[in-house]
Parts: structure tokens; sequence; C-alpha cells
């Protein structure tokens, strides 16, 4: 791209950023929006706790004494309002807010001024932590964000302007002063989670174990966060009726302190009672809440009555008037929507090969190629193309016995649910040979079986299936379609037995090019791509034709010129044509 920036529009680059584009579109309507930051884990200052472990009365060389000097002072000179995020990726601004999922209401966000001083010990010993924010144990900042503590509970630390603005609300300040603003007492009130006094049970009660064990997998965590973000949007807004304002912000306040409490149910065994806000629907759902369910189940199967997809999304979308939606968080699906419609994607056309590459300058460069050359490279690339598509095939899982819930809806209608198992017919069934399957399908087709009398059906029967007689009374019976019992088993037979078929990986007649790089694909690694290694061992078989900068120009003169980033990735840039970017 720097050489020559007319490969923008090369299908590769332009399918690679439509796919962002689409990500960022997606993670914005859904509330995920990128801010400058990371995530870290929350710990005091650690500092502080390498001198607690010093001896006081020790007697000490004078280069010891400096250091417990400096060590000494520096600690007691860590400001309240600071934190110290040691290797921030991002460049710190004056201050960060700090924040930690669930994160319900405005009580749990906090803002801390950056720790920069680049002289002191801290930047010596733990420089190296650049998973770790430190903050002074005094200021009640792991209490205020939600009831952490430091046992590896993770934080974000938010150098976004934007963000810092909004939480700065929070805070009554007259003058901000680097390590001397942002203290408790500035900012809004402290929600503290009560400790419950665990239940005591006995481990020989087998039902007082189960119980354990089923709350602890049980958390409504979730629910409460649905209800508290209901609540919040009220809360939040500033367009909002005052007095419900209030009501929705002390509730809001109130599920985050039970939001604590269920957390913390798994070890004391003491759950919270959400009766008012689980069982009954005080506010209305917001908007945001049933576009981000639509979202996350976008790529589960849906049943065959319900709607597709799409026009799920877009029965929502005409449902909700948008004009009276005034607040911020629940317009952004709508802004997501309507940045998607009215940003149409950008009709890539690629430049010709003389535009990109310095071999294709000449007009007849194509005829200066060997001509056995650029057919072995041919059919190799046909090989690799057609490994690829075998290998994506036999990746798809079979769809099986299609046709069971048929054979259950007959045997319902009929009362013989429980006489007749159809996993079992399957089962039973399937051990006939593929050749038979087939040849018995073929016999009910030419015979008519639906149309056979009791007396015929019997005979075809003895004839074709004589193995199976103690099954005979349901074949022969056809009450509620029951004619299609056995073909409908027999159909699912026959097609899982011509998908097994499908995906076998190695056939007759495959080059030995396509079995070298199927044996590579199955003799891979977990880890590994199967796409990775049979490109691995299709440039090894390439390398063998051709040299890789001369391939290039081969691969091109094919018109294969999107397989050149997956074979030969590293030979492209000497052959590129380099142009300025002026023009």
């Amino acid at each position: 791209m720097k050489k020559n920036p007319r490969f923008i529009d090369e299908p590769v680059y332009t399918q690679t950023l439509d796919d962002m584009a689409e990500r960022i579109v997606k993670n914005y309507a859904v509330g995920r929006l990128i801010v400058v930051g990371d995530n870290r884990y929350l710990s005091g200052d650690l500092l502080d706790f390498l001198v607690g472990l010093l001896d006081f009365g020790q007697v000490r060389t004078k280069r010891e004494r400096t250091f417990y000097t400096s060590a000494f002072i520096n600690v007691h000179h860590f400001p309240n309002g600071a934190f110290y995020a040691p290797g921030a990726a991002y460049p710190q601004a004056e201050v960060c807010t700090l924040l930690r999922n669930p994160h319900i209401a405005r009580n749990e966000e906090i803002q801390l001024s950056c720790y920069d001083d680049k002289n002191n010990m801290r930047q010596f010993y733990f420089h190296q932590l650049t998973d770790v924010v430190m903050v002074n144990s005094n200021m009640l900042a792991a209490e205020r964000l939600g009831g952490a503590d430091y046992d590896g509970d993770m934080v974000k630390t938010i150098a976004d302007p934007i963000i810092n603005a909004c939480v700065r609300r929070n805070y009554d300040i007259a003058r901000f002063e680097k390590y001397k603003s942002l203290e408790n007492r500035e900012n809004i009130p402290l929600l503290m989670i009560p400790a419950a006094e665990p239940r005591i049970r006995s481990d020989h009660d087998w039902e007082a174990r189960f119980e354990a064990v089923r709350d602890t997998f049980s958390s409504r965590v979730g629910q409460i966060c649905n209800a508290a973000l209901n609540r919040s949007i009220i809360a939040y807004n500033e367009n909002s009726d005052d007095e419900e304002r209030q009501r929705c912000r002390e509730e809001t306040e109130l599920l985050a302190i039970l939001t604590g409490l269920e957390i913390d149910s798994a070890k004391s065994g003491v759950r919270p009672d959400l009766e008012e806000f689980l069982s009954r629907r005080a506010v209305k759902r917001t908007p945001f809440l049933q576009y981000k369910y639509l979202a996350e189940h976008s790529s589960t199967r849906r049943a065959w009555y319900e709607p597709p997809h799409a026009a799920k999304l877009k029965a929502f979308f005409n449902k909700v008037d948008w004009s009276q939606v005034d607040s911020n968080v629940e317009r952004l699906p709508y802004m997501a929507h309507q940045l998607k419609k009215h940003t149409p994607k950008l009709k890539a056309i690629p430049a010709q090969d003389g535009e990109l590459f310095t071999f294709a300058v000449q007009p007849d460069w194509q005829n200066k190629l060997d001509k056995g050359i650029l057919a072995a490279v041919a059919a190799l690339l046909k090989d690799y193309e057609a490994c690829l598509s075998r290998i994506r095939a036999c990746r798809v899982p079979v769809r099986s016995k299609g046709r069971k819930n048929d054979v259950e809806r007959i045997h319902f209608s009929r009362g013989q649910e429980e006489e007749w198992d159809a996993d079992e017919l399957y089962a039973q069934l399937g051990e006939l040979p593929p050749e038979q399957v087939a040849e018995v399908l073929e016999a009910l087709r030419r015979e008519g079986g639906q149309f056979l009398d009791t007396d015929a059906r019997e005979r075809f029967l003895l004839e074709w299936l004589p193995e199976f007689e103690e099954l005979f009374d349901l074949f022969t019976d056809f009450r509620f379609s029951g004619y299609r019992v056995l073909a409908d088993i027999l159909l699912d037979i026959d097609q899982e037995n011509a998908a097994q078929d499908r995906k076998r990986l190695t056939r007759d007649g495959d080059s030995p090019a396509f079995a070298a790089m199927m044996e590579t694909y199955q003799k891979k690694t977990a880890s590994q791509s199967y796409r990775d290694a049979v490109s691995a061992k299709c440039r090894e078989l390439l390398d063998g034709i051709v040299k890789p900068m001369i391939a290039v120009q081969y691969v091109v003169a094919l018109g294969r010129r999107g397989l050149l980033w997956e074979l030969l990735s590293d030979a492209v840039l000497p052959n590129v044509l380099e142009v300025r970017h002026a023009e």
C-alpha cells in the first residue's frame, strides 16, 4: 500500500475494510464503543506492601538506609486521588476513569489522576506489571467500584476525554488540582454492599449440597442488570420527569447493591429477594435491550414458524417512534441503522496488472512466460482450491434424521408414541448396507408403496425386508399417513450414507499434489488453521516448480491475483510498481 496505493481496490483489502466497518456498526448499535484505555487487574500500592515486609529494627548499611528512606517517603507521598498504571499503551491524560463490570449506577464510577512521576521507585520495580493498576487503599477506590477487592478483579482504565467529562459531573469540584482533587468527599455518595451472614449447612445433607450447587450456577446478575438498565435510562436522562428520575435513580442504586449481594450469595448461601424487580415490570422495557436481544440471537437457528432475522429487525425499527426517543443510549441502534443505511459501500474497480506490477508494464509480458511452467502452476492452483473446497465441505456437519419429527408425529397421532421409539427404528434400519437401502427405496418408488393394499404391503416387506418381521405391523399400518414411516426412515438413512460418502477427504483419482496437500491437512496440529496448513504445503510444491519471485508473474498471468496473499505474500513487494501518492 505504501509503495503503490492502487492496491486499495484489491479484494483482499476491500473485504477487510468492509468487515471492519460492519463490525464497528454492530458494536456501536449495542453500545460497544471504541475508547482509549485498557483492562487491568486492580491492586493496592505494591510498594507500600514491600515496605511493610521490611524489618524496622534491623541494622542497615548506608546504602540500605538510603533505599529504605526513599521507599518510605515515596509510599507516604502516593496521593489518595491518583492511580499508577505501569507501561500504559495509551497517552496518559491528566485523569482517567476506572470502571468495573457489572457497572450499574453512577455511584460505581471513579476518576483518578494519573501518577506519572517517572523517577519514583514504582517505575523502577514495577514497570513490567503492565496488566496491573495500583490505587491507594486509603481512599476506598475498591469499595466505590461496586465492592471490588484485590484478589484478581478486572477494571477498565479509560482515558477518553468525552467519558472523563461525563464522569466529572459526579464530582463537586470548583477548581481541579492534580493529586489534590477527586477525593471521596467530592464524589457522589458511596454505595456500600452489606456483608450477609453466611448460612451454615451440613455437608451430610444431600439436599443442602444440591441447593448449594444449584444456587452457584443460577446467578441472576444478568436479569438484575437488565432491570437496572431499564431504570437508569430514565434516571440519567435529563429530559425525564424529575419525580420519575428520582424514583428510578434510587431503584438503580438499590439494584447495584443487590447485584453485589447476588454475586456474594455463591459464598454466603443467602440470596437477595428480587421479587419486586424481576416478577413485575414497573418500567417499560427499553428499546435498546429489545434490539440487543435480537442482535445476540441473530446467529441462532430459528423455528420454522418464526420470521427471518432481517424481518424481525425491520419490524423492530418500524414499530418504535424514534422521534419520541430522547435518550442517547436508546437511540444507539437507530443511529447505527441510519449510519449503515446512508453509507453505501464503494464499488471498487481493481487496477490493471500494468498499474500494479513492474513485470506487467510491457504489453506482451505474458507471451514471454514458459508454457510448461504456466500449465504446471495452473494445475497446482486448481488442486489447491479444490482441496480447500473439499475440506470446507467435509467440515460441515451432516444433517441427519430430517424426517424424524414426521415419524414421531404419526406415532403420536395413532397413540403409539410409547410403543415405538423413532431413534430405535432408525438404529435398526441403519444397520442395512447402503446398497440395500437404495434398492428398497427404488422398489418403493417403482411399485408405488403408498398405494399397496394390506396383502401387497406384507408381500413387499417379506421380499425386501424379511429380517424385520417384528416391524411389519408398524410398516403396514397406513393410518394418519403411516405409509410414510418406512419411506421417511429409509430416505434419511440413504441421505446420511450419501453425505458420509461425500465427506471422504481422499478419493480415487486425486492428483499427487492434491493428495499431498490433503495429507498435510490430516496431519496438522489442532491449533493450526486448515488454510494455513494447506497453503504452506502448496507453497512448498510451488517452489519446486518455479522460484517465488518469478512465480508471482505466473499467478498474475493466470488471473489469480487473489492467491498471491495466501501463497506468495513475501514475494509480492519486490514486484510491485512504485507509484507516487500524488498520482
